[in-house]
């Protein structure tokens, strides 16, 4: 990106404090930049490396951006006009001008808590109002017995720009007729240069009653600006003392929420001429839209009013002259400084605001933070603020109830008025247990009687694989018949896991144990079905063993494991068998019935009753049955 330096001025200086609260980084820039203008680069200037940190701007938007590798800090579309900004409109030309901003420094190669730089930057004025007179035509009265040499007060010029910026001198331009008689002096009060008409020659009423001339306003800046005015003489008699008011300056003291109508103070001037020439009247000058809207004053007495609702908090002073001028036919005036400050009255609770700090990123009043974050880690900044003064705006900070979260002070450069804190984790957090919080934060100030406000965040810890896949139980045995189908389900089994999302869903796979077993089983990966896919014959083997894992689909994922015992049952599928193919027996005569005569073997391959052999021998018409449970069935001589 192209970086504007151009005719930008801009340094940063590390103040130890600036004025009386101010401690952090200052940076200076004109205003009205164009976009993307660098204003300053934190990496180099809190010598902090330009790599592994992540810059977020927490304070400062929209007029600022900052790019979040560098840390440098640039102008974005919208022009910093230091006539407009709302901290800088009601301050007195001469003031300096700062536009606030906050940024939030974490280190993307280890687990801490963000850092946060608090800097200000002093917004230079540049030259971009053009003076202005309070009318396109101002009249002069001037008696026509006045003497040569005598002044007379010119209505001033304007300029919202600051006072290098602001109206520097003031021409004359006369005509023929004008030239000898008038001339321009410019004086200066405070700082104000005030224009004068000096009178060079003898004015004869009788002659000529009234002069057009020409009066010009430019100010410093460079190039300069200019308006002109035209400035009507008119010949008329005369005005010798001007208004002196009895004090220097004046001083008051107001209240705020000071009622409408209260008197805050009188100033009082005495002219020393007669009739209309000494009387006097009196109007608020070089005065803000602000301080017009909320005091008011009394033309004739002098004593300024209440006008309209004050808040400390919006306006903490007001400053500006009051001007007495009196009534001749050519009116002289004087000014003099007024200084009203407000004082503060208990009647802002704090306000708390709660936003995101670093990589944690708030939406929609929830905070999301991983349960594997260690303790310390900060979900939120925190900034409490209260926008009263002194005491009334000391204030107390806790968090309530009974979660496993504190306040930790945040920032270099602590005050009363605004305080920061990171919101961090007092201890580890597991999702399993607990999987979000509702965290309240109770800020109370100090004064008598003390306000309060709350606000709350909602954390919700996500899930990490921190858990591996259970079954219950881990060995299971199950009976299967023999002279199966193909593709006959054996059994179901199911796992579970605590963790959730993809880190909860689990894959099944069978791991066999032998090689006579593989390829023997089947399961479905997602559903824990276990099918057998070729015959079982008992007579070949009565008992298979194999495991069954479970393996979740985080990263890194997690396996349990499961034993399984198949027993395969018996079913009458073979026939009982001789060991011989015939058998031949002797048998002797007269012998006594009963008498064994010999002895046969057969053979089932069977099991339980499916084995259990039952014989029939016949001879002629009779025959024996002799059930036994063994193998071997002698043979008997019946008769």
């Amino acid at each position: 990106m192209e970086r504007r330096l151009g005719a930008v001025l801009m340094w940063a200086v590390l103040l130890g404090s600036y004025g009386r609260s101010f401690g952090g980084v200052l940076y200076r820039v004109q205003e009205e930049q164009p976009p993307s203008t660098l204003i300053g680069s934190l990496a180099a200037d809190q010598g902090l490396p330009d790599s592994g940190h992540l810059y977020k701007l927490e304070v400062g938007a929209p007029y600022l951006r900052v790019d979040g590798k560098t840390g440098d800090i640039f102008t974005t579309e919208i022009p910093i006009d230091r006539e407009t900004l709302r901290d800088c409109r009601s301050m007195l030309k001469a003031d300096p001008c700062f536009l606030e901003f906050e940024v939030s420094i974490t280190d993307l190669n280890q687990n801490q808590s963000p850092r946060l730089i608090e800097g200000r930057i002093e917004v230079l004025d540049m030259n971009d109002n053009t003076p202005q007179f309070p009318s396109p035509i101002l009249t002069l009265s001037i008696p026509e017995n006045t003497h040569s040499g005598a002044l007379f007060a010119v209505p001033v010029a304007t300029d919202r720009d600051s006072e290098r910026n602001g109206v520097a001198d003031y021409s004359l331009t006369t005509g023929p007729d004008a030239v000898a008689l008038f001339g321009l002096q410019v004086a200066e009060d405070r700082g104000e240069k005030l224009p004068q008409l000096m009178v060079l020659g003898n004015l004869d009423r009788e002659q000529k009653d009234s002069y057009d001339l020409s009066i010009k306003a430019v100010d410093g800046g460079i190039p300069p600006r200019y308006s002109s005015a035209l400035l009507r003489v008119i010949v008329t008699d005369a005005n010798d003392n001007a208004p002196r008011f009895e004090k220097s300056m004046y001083e008051a003291e107001l209240s705020e929420n000071s009622p409408v109508g209260h008197s805050v103070l009188q100033v009082k001037a005495d002219d020393s001429d007669m009739g209309p020439n000494g009387e006097i009247e009196y109007t608020l000058h070089q005065a803000t839209d602000a301080t017009q809207r909320l005091l008011r004053i009394d033309h004739v007495t002098g004593i300024i009013y209440v006008r309209g609702h004050l808040d400390r908090e919006e306006f903490s002073s007001m400053k500006f002259y009051v001007v007495a001028r009196d009534k001749g036919s050519m009116p002289k005036s004087s000014k003099v400084f007024v200084a009203i400050n407000v004082k503060d009255q208990n009647d802002n609770a704090p306000t708390i605001e709660i936003r995101g700090i670093g990589l944690v990123i708030h939406q929609d009043g929830v905070a999301n933070i991983s349960e594997d974050m260690p303790t310390g880690t900060a979900v939120a900044l925190v900034q409490v603020s209260d926008r009263d003064e002194g005491e009334n705006a000391v204030v107390t900070c806790v968090v309530a109830g009974d979660v496993p979260f504190q306040l930790r002070l945040a920032g270099d450069t602590p005050n009363d008025h605004k305080r920061k804190y990171f919101l961090q984790t007092t201890t580890p957090l597991d999702y399993e247990v607990v999987k979000d919080y509702r965290v309240e934060i109770v800020a109370v100030d100090s004064g008598n009687p003390a306000l309060s406000s709350t606000n709350s965040l909602k954390v919700r810890v996500t899930d990490v694989n921190d858990n591996s896949p259970v079954f219950s139980p881990t060995q299971l045995e199950v009976d299967f018949a023999e002279e199966n189908q193909p593709g006959d389900k054996v059994l179901n089994i199911v796992a579970t896991d605590a963790d959730s999302g993809s880190n909860a869903e689990l894959t099944y796979s069978i791991i066999v144990l032998d090689s006579s077993t593989k390829g023997l089983f089947e399961i479905n990966a997602d559903t824990g079905e276990v099918r057998v896919r070729s015959p079982l014959d008992r007579e070949h083997r009565e008992r298979y063993q194999f495991h069954i894992a479970a393996t979740d689909k985080g990263v890194p994922s997690h396996r349990g494991t499961a034993a399984v015992v198949v027993r395969v049952l018996d079913r009458n599928d073979n026939d009982p068998k001789f060991m011989l193919s015939s058998y031949s027996f002797s048998v002797l005569e007269n012998m006594p019935p009963l008498s064994p005569v010999g002895m046969v073997t057969v053979m089932d391959a069977d099991k339980g009753e499916n084995a259990r052999v039952q014989l029939t021998a016949g001879v002629g018409r009779r025959q024996v049955c002799h059930p036994q449970r063994q193998w071997h069935y002698p043979f008997q001589h019946l008769v």
